[in-house]
């Protein structure tokens, strides 16, 4: 994919796939699309935006995240700097930290309330998640290190502590499905139609279907994988913990869950276009590959519309504030309902 680097580092031209991961931010920015974080082994981290000048992706290092185009706010900036400190982050940290500073008011006072009412309930099911772990490995000689990680896994993929169980296989993902997975199953099936609901450009339309919809199955299949530890536990003697397939899929998890939460949001959009390119723009950012000589994403020359084509009514980024402020409390919700 296309990229333009903001800061003056070169650009990673030898780096293949396997050395980086790509981990979404809840971020709170007037941002179109999202924000990730690429975190590699023994370098810097750096900054993934949707270009707001026109196509691909802004890349910088963290410490250029005031020349990115947009006032970032306080929480992304609070957020950042607690996250770059971590000498491994995963998925689950970002998330935990995420709840830890939204309940502590940094995100304002509506997601201070559902911050800790989240972050209360998935200690309480991380806790109740462990101990059907450690009953499931019972008997089982495993990697010391696999409780902790499947315990993790579980938890974070919003599994229910009564699904986790020998033989329980792939009911678990029909018993009690897990909320992030029934949204991503809504978006499945309502991709297509919501997105040719919007008088977009037809061309884009199409380009953000497919790779979306690549994504989101592979989400499910990310599911039905773990659900399918379930039914033959004994085969956990023979899986090592780093995964690292399953833990880059993972890692956009919460992102996809966004681009999901985003489709509902196509009643509300003051311009069908726009909806179009923040839609593009995440899909964009989710699907980023650091490696110069990877296969060009079906995005990577999308860009964004002028603002002249936005309602002069709608204040725009106001309009985004307040959006993304929906969509975290929407995952705040889910975080509560998976309890």
């Amino acid at each position: 994919m296309e990229t333009h680097i903001v800061d003056p580092s070169p650009a990673r031209h030898t780096l293949s796939l396997s050395t980086g991961i790509t981990i979404f931010l809840p971020a709170t920015s007037p941002l179109a699309g999202g924000m990730a974080l690429r975190i590699y082994p023994d370098e810097q981290p750096q900054l993934l935006v949707p270009n707001p000048f026109g196509a691909g992706v802004m890349v910088a290092g963290v410490d250029g995240r005031d020349n990115l185009g947009f006032a970032m706010t306080v929480f992304d900036r609070v957020l950042l700097r607690h996250l770059v400190s971590f000498e491994k982050l995963t998925p689950q940290d970002v998330r935990g930290c995420f709840l830890d500073l939204a309940a502590k008011g940094f995100a304002g006072r509506e997601t201070q309330k559902l911050a800790r009412m989240a972050f209360t309930a998935l200690a309480a099911r991380r806790s109740a998640i462990q101990q059907k772990v450690s009953e499931l490995l019972a008997g089982i000689a495993v990697h010391s290190d696999l409780p902790d990680y499947l315990g993790n896994i579980f938890s974070y993929l919003g599994f229910s502590a009564d699904c986790i169980r020998r033989g329980g296989g792939y009911s678990a993902l029909n018993e009690r499905t897990p909320p992030r997975l029934a949204i991503i199953r809504n978006a499945l099936r309502g991709l297509a139609p919501s997105l040719h609901s919007l008088e977009g450009n037809n061309l884009t339309t199409g380009r953000v279907i497919t790779v979306a919809t690549e994504a989101l199955r592979r989400m499910e299949a990310l599911y039905a994988a773990h659900a399918g530890l379930l039914a033959e536990p004994d085969r956990l003697a023979h899986i090592g913990v780093s995964c690292e397939g399953a833990v880059r899929e993972i890692a956009t998890l919460d992102g996809w869950v966004r681009f999901a939460l985003l489709l509902e949001e196509i009643p509300r959009a003051p311009c069908a276009t726009h909806m179009l390119a923040d839609l593009a723009s995440l899909a964009q950012i989710l699907s980023h590959s650091n490696h110069a000589a990877a296969a060009r994403s079906p995005l990577a020359n999308v860009g964004r519309p002028s603002l002249a084509s936005w309602p002069p009514e709608v204040d725009h980024s106001l309009y985004i504030e307040e959006r993304n402020e929906r969509l975290m409390h929407m995952s705040l919700l889910y975080d509560i309902k998976e309890n």
